[in-house]
């Protein structure tokens, strides 16, 4: 598990899990440091060849931002924000999916995509200190099959899984921020869904693969393990339910998804 900020914190088990574990956190080197002389290294021949320099997983922008590839996040908001652009937008198609990678397998199914790398999704979450909560998960009969029991998760788990997502996009040279729960409308009440946080589950690891990773799956609606985080609602196991709302900015409209701490308890 990589602990959460202060963000001079490293934890190798899970960077070694999602397959990276040479990343080093980017600190700007402070001003006037040499190296000690045990550190330094010898002269190369004039045939020797230096390795490239591995640039690190996790890059810091400012005093509390820090950046993984596509997405950024603040340690002292934890909020994290990830590039994206509409993807379903046509009000009679029904939706599964929320967020999938731009090549995922569920790009048919889902209102956005991003070129993100799921891995790093997932690590900025646990940077930030979210857990993982198991609740919206059958637990397993031992041959396998699921049971009709849920875990028990404690609440202050179930708290700190828990985050909102919005959406932000330039509509008409104005900047417009809204939950992204305003753009899914329920199929009989007509009705945008209640605005409602989304639990982490971080998916899993399969055969030494990050299931995420494999199938693109980032946030969900219709439930699955292997997404990074899940619809709670009530009605999550029905996959007729949310299609686009009307008079969402035409596909390929770029924007911003942030997700925020949900402060209400579960």
């Amino acid at each position: 598990m990589i602990h959460p900020i202060n963000l001079h914190t490293r934890s190798l088990p899970f960077l070694a899990i999602v397959g990276l574990a040479p990343c080093a956190w980017a600190e700007p080197a402070a001003p006037g440091t040499t190296d000690a002389p045990e550190n330094k290294v010898a002269p190369e021949s004039e045939t020797s060849v230096k390795p490239a320099r591995q640039e690190p997983v996790v890059k810091k922008i400012s005093p509390s931002t820090y950046q993984i590839g596509k997405i950024k996040l603040n340690k002292d908001t934890r909020e994290i924000t990830i590039p994206a652009q509409t993807n379903i937008t046509d009000p009679g198609t029904v939706l599964e999916y929320l967020l999938v990678h731009v090549n995922g397998e569920k790009v048919h199914e889902a209102l956005l995509v991003t070129e993100a790398d799921p891995t790093h999704v997932n690590i900025a979450l646990k940077l930030l200190n979210y857990k993982e909560s198991p609740e919206l998960f059958r637990e397993l009969k031992a041959d396998g099959t699921p049971s009709e029991n849920y875990p028990v998760v404690a609440d202050e788990i179930k708290k700190a899984a828990r985050f909102g997502i919005f959406i932000t996009w330039n509509q008409g040279g104005k900047e417009k921020t809204f939950p992204i729960t305003d753009w899914l409308q329920h199929r009989i009440l007509k009705k945008p869904m209640p605005h409602t946080p989304w639990v982490y589950n971080g998916s899993y690891v399969h055969h030494q693969k990050f299931k995420a990773k494999l199938t693109g799956n980032i946030f969900t609606i219709f439930p699955d393990e292997g997404s990074i985080a899940n619809y709670p609602g009530k009605d999550r196991d029905d996959d007729t339910l949310w299609f686009p709302a009307p008079r969402i900015p035409a596909e390929g409209t770029a924007l911003t998804v942030t997700l925020k701490p949900w402060a209400a308890a579960p």
